[in-house]
């Protein structure tokens, strides 16, 4: 029972991120209900709205969701990134968001990186295979 009741509170209290597509191709479910949606802000649709809350569209290249956001804007919000917006979809094309993720573009600049860059990654890699070596050459001597 207890089982139950810990996985029914972890359900309802961590939600997985839907798609803009799956708002859109089952607005019916979600309608009134609590969301986390991911997709890309669109470039040109952001503005502030009269009542101060702030409006713009997200989008996963297939649909399109207008978003009602009241809120402080994250610092590193920008159009043509990726959020998730968390709110009520209160239309099958409006959802009203009262918390919004967005990357810290600094953070993802330059491409991937590889470990082979870094050096404390070269220096843990040099320093296995060493004690490997000396692990071997011990155990071979030790035989003899």
């Amino acid at each position: 029972m207890s089982i139950i009741l810990a996985y029914d509170a972890f359900t309802a209290y961590i939600s997985p991120y839907l798609s803009v597509s799956e708002i859109a191709e089952n607005s019916a479910a979600y309608t009134n209900k609590e969301v986390q949606v991911l997709g890309t802000v669109v470039n040109g649709s952001s503005r502030w709205a009269e009542d101060s809350s702030f409006l713009f569209n997200l989008t996963d290249g297939q649909h399109t969701l207008g978003v009602t956001y009241v809120g402080n804007l994250p610092p590193s919000f920008n159009e043509g990134q990726q959020a998730v917006v968390i709110g009520n979809l209160v239309s099958p094309y409006n959802l009203h968001a009262s918390e919004m993720l967005v990357k810290c573009p600094s953070k993802y600049a330059g491409g991937e990186s590889s470990l082979l860059a870094d050096p404390v990654f070269l220096i843990a890699i040099v320093l296995g295979v060493a004690a490997l070596i000396y692990y071997v050459v011990f155990m071979l001597r030790k035989k003899d």
